[in-house]
C-alpha cells in the first residue's frame, strides 16, 4: 500500500507522540460514519504507527483465538509461497549497508522495509524508540513484507541465529551480507554518534545508544573505550553467527566487501550483486548507475568513502578488539577484519 507522506492525517499521526493520543486518533477514525473515508484511514493509522489501535471494538470487528489463528494462517500461507524477491541487506553499523540496501531498492523498483516493526517509512523504528531493539525479525512485518508485489529489500543490523535460518528458507528470504574492518567501522561509528547526539541530552543519548552522559565531552581514547563496552559484542557475534550457518542458507548469502567492493569496482560490484540475484547484464548496467549517482552533490550516505582510519585505535582499546575476535579462531581467519 502506497501512502502519501504529505497525507494531513498522516501528519498528524506522525505528530502524536504518546500512546493515548495515538490511541485517540484511532478511536475518532473507527467511528467516522463516512465508510469511504474510515476505511482508508484505518489502514493508513495501521501502517504508520504500531500504536494506532482503537480503544474500542465496534459490532463484527472482535476475533477469537481461533479466527486469529486461521488469519495468520492464511497470511503465512501467502507469504511462504509468494514469487516476489526478498532481499535482506545486513551488516554492522558503519559498513556501507544503507548505500548498497539503497542502491538495490531504487535500480530496480523495489519497495524498502523494515522488518522490524510493521511501518510506512524503513527507519521509523527509531521513531517509536525500536533503535535500542536488535534487529531480529517481527513476523508480522515480514508477512506484510512478503505480500509487497515489487518485492522487497530490507536493511538490517541482524545477528544469525537457527530460527532466522528456517524463516529464510519459508520465506525465500535472500541475505547480501556487509563486511569492513573493524577499527574503521567504529572510528566511523564514533564520527556518527558525535553528530547525531552532540544536540541531545545525556538522557536521550542513552535512549538512542545507550552510552554514558558526557560521552560526546570525552576524549577520542576514553569515547572509544564507551564505544567498545556498547557496541564490541555486537560486532563480534554478527561475524561469528553468520561463520557457523551461513552455510545453512540456500542460496548461499553473498558477502560484500567495504574495501573490495565498495571502494573497488563498482562495475564488478553490480554485476557479482546481479549475478547473485539472478539478473541480467541490463540490470548489472542499472544498478551501477545507481552505485556512481550522485546526490545534492555527494554519494548518499556513504560514511567517508576510505579506509584506514581505525589505525588511531591503539594500546587497550585495540587488544581489546583483538583479544574479542581470536577468541572465535577456530571459526574462521578474522586477519580481513583486523588488519
Amino acid at each position: 500500500m502506497l501512502l502519501n507522506h504529505r497525507d494531513p492525517f498522516i501528519q498528524t499521526i506522525d505528530a502524536a507522540r504518546t500512546i493515548p493520543a495515538v490511541r485517540d486518533l484511532a478511536d475518532e477514525t473507527i467511528n467516522l460514519p463516512n465508510t469511504s473515508l474510515r476505511q482508508p484511514r484505518l489502514l493508513a493509522g495501521t501502517h504508520v504507527n504500531p500504536f494506532f489501535v482503537p480503544r474500542q471494538n465496534p459490532q463484527g470487528t472482535v476475533l477469537n483465538s481461533v479466527q486469529a489463528l486461521y488469519l495468520i494462517g492464511q497470511l503465512r500461507m501467502a507469504a511462504a509461497n509468494g514469487s516476489n524477491e526478498r532481499i535482506v541487506v545486513s551488516g554492522p553499523m558503519k559498513t556501507g549497508s544503507t548505500f548498497v540496501s539503497q542502491a538495490v531498492y531504487i535500480a530496480f523498483g523495489m519497495r524498502p522495509v523494515d522488518l522490524m516493526l510493521l511501518t510506512m517509512r524503513p527507519f521509523d523504528y527509531a521513531l517509536y524508540g525500536a533503535s535500542a531493539r536488535q534487529h531480529e525479525i517481527d513476523e508480522l512485518a515480514l508477512l506484510y513484507s512478503c505480500l509487497e508485489p515489487s518485492g522487497f529489500v530490507a536493511h538490517q543490523h541482524m545477528l544469525c541465529s537457527p530460527f532466522l535460518v528456517r524463516q529464510a528458507e519459508l520465506y525465500r528470504l535472500k541475505f547480501l551480507l556487509l563486511k569492513r574492518n573493524i577499527f574503521d567501522c567504529i572510528v566511523s561509528l564514533d564520527d556518527f554518534c558525535l553528530k547525531t547526539l552532540t544536540s541531545t541530552t545525556d538522557e536521550e543519548g542513552y535512549r538512542q545508544r545507550q552510552l554514558p552522559p558526557n560521552w560526546a565531552k570525552l576524549g577520542n581514547e576514553q569515547r572509544i573505550h564507551h564505544l567498545l563496552d556498547r557496541f564490541l559484542p555486537f560486532y563480534v557475534n554478527y561475524h561469528t553467527s553468520w561463520a557457523l550457518w551461513e552455510r545453512q542458507f540456500t542460496p548461499a548469502p553473498l558477502w560484500i566487501s567495504y574495501e573490495d567492493d565498495l571502494l573497488g569496482d563498482k562495475a564488478k560490484l553490480a554485476t557479482k550483486i546481479c549475478d547473485w540475484m539472478g539478473r541480467s547484464r541490463a540490470d548489472a548496467d542499472i544498478l551501477l548507475k545507481e552505485f556512481l549517482r550522485e546526490r545534492d552533490g555527494a554519494q548518499f550516505h556513504f560514511n567517508k568513502g576510505v579506509s584506514g582510519r581505525g589505525s588511531i585505535i591503539q594500546g587497550a582499546n585495540r587488544k581489546r578488539v583483538v583479544d574479542a575476535f581470536d577468541a572465535y579462531s577456530d571459526l574462521a581467519d578474522w586477519s580481513e577484519l583486523l588488519g
